[in-house]
């Protein structure tokens, strides 16, 4: 988390929102790695988009944050205006994005890695957890 800190995160309308503020209250934090171009990221986004829908009627402390790998900018926000859920992205020309892929090892897309708001890695495994237990995988998050 400490590498987001002070960052301003991106909106599909081009605003921009402090990490930090945006986070503030939140105890779990999905890293959600992928693209416009991959048929398995828009299958899973659009599922991730249901599954955080539920989690916020539950009241649950959890939020998200879109790292593209799309190859333009264009292609990030036309990405964002495909999703259900206007989650803020890294800012495609920040050098973030590429340290996270590296801090946590993203070998493909799509991946979800879930922390702690301390930055604690929760699990790197979040795509299968969630396809395998839906909202249920959160109470396991939030522990």
């Amino acid at each position: 988390m400490e590498l987001i800190k002070g960052l301003k995160l991106i909106r599909r309308d081009k605003s921009e929102v402090e990490a930090k503020e945006f986070l503030e209250d939140k105890e779990v934090v999905g890293f959600f790695f992928g693209n416009r171009s991959c048929p398995w990221c828009l299958g899973f986004t659009s599922y991730l988009d249901d599954i955080y829908l539920k989690l916020q009627k539950q009241g649950a402390s959890f939020e998200v944050i879109l790292i593209s790998s799309d190859d333009k900018e264009e292609a990030m926000f036309g990405y964002m205006d495909q999703m259900e859920i206007g989650w803020p992205a890294i800012p495609f020309n920040s050098d973030v994005r590429q340290k996270l892929i590296q801090l946590y090892d993203v070998r493909s897309i799509p991946a979800l890695i879930i922390v702690k708001k301390d930055g604690r890695v929760v699990t790197k495994e979040g795509v299968e957890e969630l396809q395998e237990k839906e909202d249920k995988a959160f109470s396991e998050w939030s522990r």
